[in-house]
């Protein structure tokens, strides 16, 4: 139980569940430093006390649920360090957080349960890993649209190696605090439409990922003499989308108006949370693997064991809304997906 009380056996059963889906296991013994997290939804988090707010992973109850999944990885999921977790520095304490979904429900938009199908108040754990934390950005303008661009350019900044040399598209969440969501929301009326609205808008030049890929290619090295960057340029916007776009606004200092760029998100790979210090601007992007959202189930004499523990009905920790889930859930539900998109 990793010090864990009795109570939240559920949701460790849930991320022991998620532990066997392929998206979720396969980056984990990888020589980066993927760390396992998690974060709740529902009302059993409330009643928990699983923390959204400032601080959230620190929180005692959250930091809990991060030491069983520590200890998950190597009792239950057969991960050793150095055999099949080989991170060359090592990895940082897998966390948990949970979303705040009453504000997120105030903007019009769906916690994140509620966007792979889930009812308000049913209980889930989606399992995710990282690759960095706690390098937030933080927005000096209420503009919803200029929000936007410094998110696009801080999701080119952050993926899942250092300087964007591996896979073209990947995993993210991108955490949001109360007030800066508020300001997107005037503009972008759901998670989807900003979603949308920033794989439009998260380009960079072909150049750049072309070099990078070349120079720091996770996979093997090229031969300048048989292939050249500029090549492999050629190739690279062929495959992944390239075309003639406006210059990014963060490299409109370069004089031009146009420039070859290529996509760095695919629509259905991006988790969008509200959550973090409502007092603050913050936002903060994760590039990470691939996730697993399992419902949690709770025993019908729920109410009656937690009683003894001191806790109130589950009931009194429901939300109401008009908004309806996106779609039915699936076994394991990853993000939603427009096929052909970029």
């Amino acid at each position: 139980m990793s010090g864990c009380p009795p109570e939240y056996m559920p949701i460790l059963i849930a991320f022991t569940r998620a532990m066997s889906n392929g998206d979720f296991r396969r980056t984990l013994a990888s020589t980066h430093a993927w760390t396992p997290y998690c974060w709740v939804n529902g009302p059993l988090a409330r009643q928990l006390g699983i923390d959204f707010s400032q601080g959230a992973i620190s929180h005692r109850n959250n930091a809990r649920i991060g030491r069983f999944i520590n200890l998950a990885m190597l009792n239950l999921a057969g991960y050793y360090i150095k055999r099949n977790r080989m991170g060359s520095w090592g990895y940082l304490m897998p966390r948990a957080l949970a979303e705040d979904e009453k504000s997120t429900l105030a903007l019009g938009w769906l916690p994140y349960h509620m966007q792979m199908g889930y009812s308000v108040n049913d209980n889930t754990v989606t399992a995710a890993s990282a690759l960095n934390w706690g390098n937030n950005l933080a927005p000096a303008t209420s503009s919803p649209g200029k929000i936007m661009e410094l998110i696009a350019q801080d999701i080119i900044e952050k993926q899942q190696f250092a300087i964007g040399s591996g896979t073209p598209f990947v995993y993210r969440t991108v955490m949001i605090s109360e007030n800066v969501a508020r300001d997107l929301a005037k503009k972008y009326r759901t998670k989807n439409a900003l979603e949308d609205a920033l794989v439009l808008n998260a380009r960079q030049p072909v150049m750049a990922r072309a070099y990078a890929n070349y120079y720091a290619n996770p996979g093997s090295a090229f031969d300048p003499a048989k292939y050249s960057v500029s090549r492999h340029a050629a190739v690279i916007s062929r495959k992944e989308g390239g075309k003639v776009t406006p210059v990014p606004p963060h490299l409109e200092w370069i004089g031009m108006s146009e420039i070859q760029t290529v996509p760095v998100m695919k629509t259905g790979k991006t988790a969008i949370l509200v959550n973090g210090d409502a007092a603050r601007n913050k936002v903060m992007c994760v590039p990470g693997g691939g996730t697993a959202t399992i419902k949690i189930e709770l025993p019908a004499n729920w109410n009656a064991l937690v009683a003894t523990r001191g806790y109130e009905p589950i009931e009194k920790f429901y939300l109401k809304t008009s908004l309806k889930p996106e779609k039915s859930p699936g076994k394991f539900n990853n993000y939603r997906k427009r096929p052909g998109r970029y």
